[in-house]
């Protein structure tokens, strides 16, 4: 009967400390408030400014061709779009010009791909001869790879008979 009592005192004095440690040592440290650091935000985010930046970019220029062509009649309105383009590649020294060619489906991929090359070798020298130097433009074929319009129809094969002038940021 004595080891019951030692027992049941023993585990009444571990009961109040525990429940004292717990309600004066732990409940206060674990309520009291955490500071929270936070760093100031810069005004300006990088996204942000890219984005502010993509929105004054020129817009892009389409060139199109005749079939199975790599002439094409220049346009007044393209050498608006050629000055602004100037101009930005004036502004912005890393930034380059993207000449894709794209072709129709009409013709092998092989085909395809070097006539694309040969459109877009056609409107860079085009683009040369308005006063961008060579050392600014980046020439590709896309072939009939990059199709934006259907090739079900005449129309739609002829939107795709196409050079495009973008802007290409570094």
């Amino acid at each position: 009967m004595r080891i019951l009592i030692i027992g049941f005192v023993a585990f009444v004095i571990w009961c109040f400390v525990s429940a004292w440690l717990y309600n004066d040592k732990l409940l206060p440290m674990r309520n009291k408030p955490v500071p929270v650091f936070t760093t100031p935000e810069s005004k300006t985010n990088e996204a942000d400014s890219l984005m502010k930046l993509k929105a004054l970019m020129p817009k892009d220029l389409t060139i199109y061709f005749e079939f199975n062509d790599t002439k094409f009649k220049p346009d007044p309105q393209n050498n608006n779009s050629i000055a602004e383009f100037k101009a930005w590649l004036d502004k912005y020294p890393g930034s380059m010009l993207l000449v894709q060619g794209c072709t129709d489906i009409v013709g092998t991929t092989e085909f395809n791909k070097t006539l694309g090359l040969k459109r877009a070798e056609a409107a860079g020298k085009y683009l040369e001869e308005k006063g961008i130097p060579a050392t600014r433009i980046i020439k590709e074929s896309m072939g009939e790879s990059k199709a934006f319009e259907n090739y079900i129809t005449k129309e739609g094969r002829a939107k795709n008979r196409k050079t495009e002038v973008s802007i290409k940021l570094q």
